[in-house]
């Protein structure tokens, strides 16, 4: 009997049985301690959705009396002024919150946040202003965690003291119970719960008129004619709402019951497995023990570094030699193997310590990139690699970096959907390609590498959006790409895709720190900044450059007849107008209210009175704002124009020159150009502020 067949026996007697015996014990074990744990975590997730209400609660009560106390809200109610309310309400420390100022009589004066619930789909949706002016929300609406505070004028005396209310407060629907819910993949599903019907819930199966089980402690229910887990619990919300969290998970303690007979032949047959494991295992052992012996010094010796020599028990016959000439071979192939790990692990570690600086440090997108890419084509021993980055209306890819690759051998922009990279950007999904496509397969545009045999490409997630695809091209070694390879990279592109959305982010913000948030244009921020360097350049170099200063003729009228929101839209056409017809050299911003600047660098004083007639006509050209049955609105613009160094030579004294000849052009009746130099001086005004109302013309 060959050592095959021997060990192949007792595997059977000492092993299989055994393990059948004991596999059916732990089922039964098993099924017990999931039932336990079942109950434990949904009474552990139950008070920890519990403990996050109430700190929403606290937070929503310190938002409303941290308005209420703000002299700026109270000094808003005083007028009231709907805008400056709106003001401080949009200054972000509230994101997570429903806010909103009523006035004294309960009339909405300004508010933030989401305006409407995301419930069940055929539960109502509430009033805004009933919910955030104290009415009642009634039996089948959305709950709102809500915190009124009244705002009172300072030492009042009077019967009429009250100026408005402050309200904090959070939508309790489907949004908030995924933000509750501890663990999105396996833990508990969430309910709320109104007058016994669901208004809002994680399950996707779940309906409004669906009955649901009430349960203090955790215990098995029907809901929805399944059988769970449930457990609830009061929550304190909006007054006069009586409403609970449910808290469900499937019950999986449907396990048989193990028949005791059962166990006593399991125990009897363990104990038999016993006492035939020792005889045989004393018989093996003499047959098996000196060549294995020696096989385990070998390995031993292996263990501590040792390549070198072989194993005698290779001269051995049987089964035992052919054991010990693989175990031979093994060693040989592991010597190579090891040699080659250590450099693989050692470009590795260079790669990712590269990688980690470069991630820690750097807010420049391209370098970022190339360093991302060149650790992902290393990490995998590819060839070559790109970096496709989704454009501002995610239609399409465009190609950002390369590693490895000509131009002529990449596409340049691939449609969202199309091959394989766009494949993966529209699904978020890896997809890994192990031999090139057939000929008509895919859309020639479509392919983003030309003459590639292998490939993988996986989506640069960050929170759950795709920014990009990272690719990565022929290993190698020759060999195909792998599923562990695409997730592996997967793993690695979702720590890129944080550090690139950092840099996306640190740019947008640096963006719109410099510009207006309602015509789009240069703030006075960037205008002052840009007006000092043209300033040092023109002097270091012996250039000059031309200061325009542009007001809208009556645009209080504007306001007044047609509305603020109309005015402002009013600005943002005149700015779209404006800068499509400047250079781009020209820098051009919003002054304050509804003045304007423009620097024309290297450009005199006859161009710059050119440069101001253009946008005089192209003002008056045609109404702004045209709607259907409206003819629009008609301006006119006042323009100062100074010239550096011919009217002044300081940055002050230029922009003082350039408005007074703009207050010139008002006085001479407006819709002209006036020189500076023509001008009665008026006095130096000082830097606009976003608050500061604008001058009455």
């Amino acid at each position: 009997m060959s050592l095959r067949s021997r060990l192949t026996l007792f595997f059977v007697v000492i092993v299989v049985v055994p393990v059948a015996a004991m596999t059916l014990w732990q089922l039964r074990v098993a099924a017990v301690t999931a039932a336990r744990y079942e109950r434990e975590a949904l009474a552990v997730d139950g008070h920890a959705a519990g403990l996050v209400l109430r700190a929403q609660g606290r937070h929503a009560s310190e938002a409303a009396r941290l308005l209420a106390g703000s002299p700026e809200v109270q000094a808003a109610l005083v007028r009231p002024d709907r805008r400056a309310l709106q003001t401080v309400l949009d200054r972000g420390e509230f994101a997570d919150l429903l806010v909103a100022v009523t006035g004294a009589h309960g009339e909405l004066l300004a508010h933030r946040g989401r305006t409407e619930p995301d419930l069940l789909a055929d539960v109502p949706a509430p009033r805004l202003e009933a919910l955030l002016g104290g009415g009642p929300a009634g039996p089948d609406s959305g709950l709102l965690q809500r915190q009124s505070v009244p705002v009172e004028r300072r030492d009042c005396r009077a019967d009429r003291c009250l100026l408005g209310t402050v309200v904090a407060g959070v939508w309790l629907d489907d949004l908030e119970l995924d933000h509750l819910r501890p663990d999105r993949g396996q833990g508990a599903d969430l309910t709320f719960v109104v007058g016994g019907r669901p208004v809002a819930s994680t399950l996707t199966w779940m309906k409004a008129r669906d009955r649901v089980p009430v349960a203090d402690q955790p215990q098995s229910g029907q809901l929805a004619g399944r059988r769970v887990l449930v457990s609830t619990g009061w929550l304190s919300v909006t007054p006069g709402q009586e409403a609970r969290l449910l808290v469900t998970a499937v019950d999986g303690t449907a396990a048989g019951v193990v028949d005791s007979r059962l166990v006593a032949l399991v125990l009897l047959l363990l104990a038999a497995a016993g006492l035939i494991a020792t005889l045989l295992g004393a018989a093996l052992a003499r047959l098996l023990s000196q060549p294995l012996r020696e096989l385990a010094g070998q390995a031993r010796s292996i263990a501590k570094g040792n390549f070198a020599s072989p194993p005698s028990a290779v001269r051995s016959g049987g089964e035992v030699g052919e054991l010990a000439r693989a175990f031979d071979s093994m060693r040989v192939e592991l010597g190579g193997y090891l040699t080659a790990l250590r450099d693989s692990r050692d470009e590795l570690s260079r790669s990712m310590t590269r990688l980690g600086q470069t991630l820690s440090s750097t807010h420049d997108l391209p370098k970022l990139l190339e360093v991302v890419l060149e650790a992902a084509v290393r990490a995998c021993r590819a060839r070559a690699g790109s970096v496709l980055l989704l454009t501002t209306d995610r239609a399409a890819l465009v190609r950002q970096a390369t590693y490895g690759l000509a131009d002529r051998e990449l596409a340049g922009r691939i449609g969202v959907g199309q091959g394989v990279a766009g494949s993966v950007a529209a699904t978020g999904k890896p997809m890994v390609v192990t031999a090139p496509p057939a000929p008509g397969a895919l859309d020639h545009s479509a392919v983003e590498v030309r003459r590639v045999s292998s490939q993988v490409s996986v989506p640069l997630l960050a929170q759950g959006r795709v920014l990009g695809v990272l690719n990565v091209y022929d290993r190698e070694t020759g060999e195909p790409f792998t599923l562990a390879d695409a997730g592996a990279l997967a793993d690695f592109a979702v720590q890129a895709a944080v550090a690139i959305e950092n840099v996306q982010l640190h740019e947008e913000a640096e963006r719109l720190s410099l510009t207006d948030a309602v015509t789009g244009t240069w703030n006075y921020r960037y205008f002052e900044r840009r007006f000092e360097q043209e300033l040092e350049r023109s002097r270091r170099f012996d250039r000059l450059f031309a200061l325009l200063m542009l007001d809208v003729d009556h645009f209080k009228l504007v306001n007044d007849r047609h509305g603020h929101q109309r005015g402002d839209e009013v600005l943002m056409e005149l700015a779209r107008r404006i800068v499509s017809s400047v250079r781009d050299i020209d820098t051009f911003a919003r002054y304050g209210g509804e003045e304007f600047v423009l620097i024309l660098p290297e450009t005199n004083l006859a161009g710059g009175i050119a440069t101001a007639e253009k946008l005089r006509d192209l003002v008056n050209a045609r109404p702004f704002t045209a709607r259907p049955g409206d003819g629009g609105v008609r301006l006119t613009l006042s323009i100062g124009v100074a010239c550096y160094p011919e009217h002044a030579r300081s940055t002050t004294e230029l922009l003082q020159a350039a408005d007074d000849a703009m207050y010139e052009a008002k006085r001479r009746g407006r819709d002209r150009v006036v020189v500076a130099g023509t001008a009665v001086l008026t006095p130096v005004r000082r830097r606009p502020t976003p608050t500061r109302p604008a001058r009455v013309e």
